[in-house]
């Protein structure tokens, strides 16, 4: 019988020291690597159920890949030409988009101009404290001349309101607008 006990004690010996080798510490971070390993799994999971999704949605008879598809522009930016400018002011919905225009051609020179506000990609010549404002390009410049637009054009006439506003700061900037012919309108 002697030897039984031996054993036993032996046993219950051993799951006591298993026991308190781990410190509480320890264990708690055992849990967490246990926890995260099962997140790490599910996600594992539902990324290939998502992607096994994704490739039965796909038309079974095409094939689709990012070369073939070619380069991707989110908003790519077009040529400087007044027909891309006219585009984009009919894009985003500009008030006078012909009169407009007319302004982007003065204030650049048939964006043609050096060391004006064209090197900032400020088409209109916008101004803040007697400096160009600066754009990441000239659809930017459209972008922000709609803003401006809005803020201050209540209606009536656009040539009157130019004036009013200061934009025209040159008693001959209105006859030098209608002066601007433009072909493609």
């Amino acid at each position: 019988m002697q030897p039984f006990l031996k054993i036993m004690k032996k046993t219950t010996h051993k799951k006591s020291n298993r026991r308190e080798a781990f410190s509480s510490n320890e264990l708690a971070v055992r849990l967490l690597r246990k926890k995260i390993s099962r997140i790490r799994r599910s996600f594992f999971v539902l990324a290939i159920a998502t992607f096994s999704l994704t490739l039965t949605s796909f038309n079974k008879f095409e094939s689709y890949s990012a070369f073939s598809a070619g380069p991707i522009f989110v908003d790519a930016v077009p040529e400087l030409t007044p027909e891309n400018v006219y585009a984009q002011l009919e894009k985003f919905e500009i008030r006078h988009p012909e009169i407009v225009l007319r302004q982007s051609i003065l204030e650049t020179g048939w964006y043609e101009c050096e060391n004006c506000s064209l090197e900032h990609n400020n088409i209109f010549g916008f101004r803040y404290k007697k400096k160009y404002m600066e754009f990441s390009n000239w659809v930017e410049a459209v972008k922000y001349y709609k803003k401006w637009q809005e803020k201050r054009y209540k209606g009536g006439d656009y040539y009157a309101f130019l004036k009013e506003v200061g934009y025209a700061t040159s008693r001959t900037y209105i006859s030098k607008l209608k002066s601007i012919k433009l072909d493609f309108l």
